[in-house]
């Protein structure tokens, strides 16, 4: 449960943050900045952006600003009732325009506004031009060292510490047994990962800070200070703001994985109690078990997760909705076959043509069934091969299954020879039930039998049939009575052997074994 939980916060957090960030974009408003500090807040005004606004009283107080002929102390406002504006004059040029719309913004009287701001871009002005010494670039440079080998100090610390801790894990558990699901070295695997993970946000972080403090330093990076600053910290604050006001959300899709997860965990100890044999249910079946579980598994997740998708932040954004989409076409064209193999392998569960360990045939393919899986079924040939065949096909061909015959009756093996006609067929019929007699896992009852297949020119194919319980056994059931009929033909004194053979052989040497030096 605290993995889910855990991974729940993972994925909540960056949506979350979505809703901050479209909240910013309705604000229409600007912030106006001068020299690495924020003055002011204009908004917009007629068919003028406040971003219009700002680029063109930046553009005049900078003008004003390094201008030497431009005295701070020409500093003066006219109010102009009939127009509703109030103008910042610096000698004879006109720095800013205060509107009534701007007093109402800011909900203060549009006199004293207009002073308010005149005080501000003044004292800028001021402290621009003392920015731009020569004492203040030289004290600029050595901050900017004194902060570079204290950076550089900082990283060294940090590398050390990390490092060191790293040594001191490694040397603890490595190569040590721990649990049963995790060794020593795992765990010195994992540390390190975190380890290094945390080393890498904390350098990043106080490089961005670094890099930050060292524009600061000069006058000519002040605004690219500000705005590098407000590009880290705004995301930052954004995500907190947001996941505070999206906590009752949070909580609410942990108390839905809670009750999720112990719902599941419910019905698996059932169908584990089934599947075990402890609990019947007439007409449902031992193997049924597993496999309903996990339909019953699929629509509750299903279902949570239709309950928890309203509280999910941002679900209900443009981009959350068309990923969505894009994901479901992706799933829908890329999963026919998987899909098809599903339902087959449903279809197969529920129709119980086999189960595992029955021996069966599927599309010419013999073994015994090792799994029948969501998407394939694995076979063990007799020859200790494992095949596995997609559930569609194996839906879509025949299928036999030995085991079933076995436990109806038995499973018939057999296996033909030929036979010359010189040869009395009564004597052929007893030594080949005589050699199906003592053959393991062959049944006396019922009894094995022979049957001429065909009165061919030459010869006569009889075919000896056994019955068995063990069908995967076919393959030594047959060896032993192949073994059993040469042993038989052999001390009778019949040869096994083609009479187009016979026939042309130059010498009358017979091809039957010397039984006695066998025995021997």
């Amino acid at each position: 449960m605290k993995r889910w939980i855990v991974i729940t916060m993972l994925l909540w957090l960056p949506l979350a943050g979505l809703q901050a960030q479209e909240a910013e974009r309705t604000n229409s408003t600007a912030v106006f900045m001068f020299h690495g500090r924020e003055l002011f807040e204009v908004p917009d005004i007629s068919s003028v952006s406040s971003e219009k606004r700002v680029e063109v009283l930046n553009r005049r107080i900078l003008r004003a600003a390094k201008s030497p002929l431009v005295s701070t102390e020409d500093f003066s406002i006219h109010h102009d009732d009939e127009l509703n504006v109030s103008l910042i004059m610096l000698d004879s040029d006109v720095l800013c325009a205060v509107w009534e719309s701007d007093a109402e913004h800011h909900d203060v009287q549009r006199e004293k506004l207009a002073e308010h701001w005149q005080r501000l871009i003044k004292e800028s002005i001021i402290r621009y031009r003392k920015d731009h010494t020569t004492d203040s670039y030289l004290k600029s440079g050595i901050m900017a060292v004194l902060s570079t080998i204290g950076f550089l100090l900082i990283w060294f610390v940090i590398k050390k510490i990390s490092n060191r801790e790293i040594g001191v894990i490694a040397k603890k558990f490595g190569g040590q047994k721990m649990f049963k699901f995790i060794d020593g070295d795992t765990i010195v695997t994992i540390n390190g990962s975190i380890i290094k993970f945390i080393r890498f946000i904390l350098v990043t972080w106080i490089f961005i800070l670094y890099l930050n403090l060292i524009l600061s330093f000069f006058p000519w990076t002040y605004n690219l200070s500000a705005k590098l600053f407000d590009l880290v910290s705004t995301p930052v604050i954004n995500f907190g703001k947001s996941f505070v006001e999206n906590i009752p959300n949070l909580f609410a899709m942990i108390i839905i994985i809670a009750i999720t997860i112990l719902i599941l965990r419910s019905f698996k100890h059932i169908f584990k109690q089934i599947d075990d044999g402890r609990v019947r249910i007439r007409g449902f079946y031992r193997d049924w078990a597993d496999p309903t579980y996990r339909l019953v598994r699929i629509v509750i997740i299903i279902f949570a997760a239709v309950v928890a998708f309203p509280f999910i932040p941002g679900s209900n954004s443009p981009a959350f909705k068309g990923i969505s989409i894009f994901m479901g076409v992706l799933v829908s064209l890329g999963s026919t076959s998987a899909v098809g193999n599903i339902v087959a392998g449903l279809v197969l569960t529920y129709m119980r043509p086999f189960v595992n360990d029955d021996f069966v045939e599927i599309s010419g393919l013999r073994g015994s069934v090792v799994s029948r899986g969501t998407f394939s079924t694995r076979l063990k040939t007799p020859t200790n091969e494992i095949i596995s065949i997609p559930n569609a096909s194996v839906s879509t061909n025949h299928i036999i299954n030995f085991s079933r015959m076995a436990e109806r009756g038995g499973v018939n093996v057999g296996t033909a020879i030929t036979i010359g006609y010189d040869v009395p067929w009564r004597k052929v019929h007893e030594l080949l039930i005589a050699s199906a007699e003592g053959v393991d896992d062959v049944l006396q009852s019922p009894p094995p039998k022979v049957l001429q297949l065909k009165l061919d020119d030459f010869y006569v194919e009889y075919k000896l049939i056994v019955t068995t319980k063990h069908p995967e056994r076919r393959f030594p059931i047959r060896s032993n009575l192949h073994q059993n009929i040469q042993d038989n033909f052999a001390a009778a004194g019949v040869e096994i052997m083609s009479p187009h053979f016979q026939g042309n052989r130059e010498s009358e040497a017979s091809t039957i074994p010397d039984m006695g030096h066998i025995a021997d």
